[in-house]
């Protein structure tokens, strides 16, 4: 062991303590998922969740058109969906938490 390391009172001891409390913050990150699809009566169905696979219950929902008008807007459900009807044009959906996280699906994107 090099002689600067076995010093009681080493200099790099606060610097492993501050990576070790550091380190369970970096790990437990993540992100907000959504995906789309196509559902029966010209409806959409997407469900949100966290990359960690907990679940999104009550975020809000917006399909918005490219000029960021809003066609529909909603919450997910306890079951991590929410559904809309099928607009007209070119459109996205987006999920935020209120916080941190957003995501977007595009219309093309929408598929079964």
């Amino acid at each position: 062991m090099p002689p600067f390391l076995s010093r009681p009172t080493a200099w790099w001891a606060p610097v492993l303590l501050t990576g070790a409390l550091a380190w369970p913050g970096l790990s437990s990150a993540h992100s907000l998922l959504l995906a789309c699809q196509p559902a029966a009566d010209s409806m959409v169905q997407c469900k949100g969740e966290f990359s960690d696979g907990s679940d999104a219950a009550g975020m809000a929902v917006s399909v918005k058109a490219y000029d960021e008008r809003v066609l529909a807007k909603g919450t997910l459900g306890g079951d991590s969906t929410w559904r809309f009807r099928l607009p007209e044009g070119e459109y996205f959906v987006r999920l935020e938490d209120g916080g941190e996280h957003s995501v977007e699906v595009d219309h093309t994107d929408v598929k079964p």
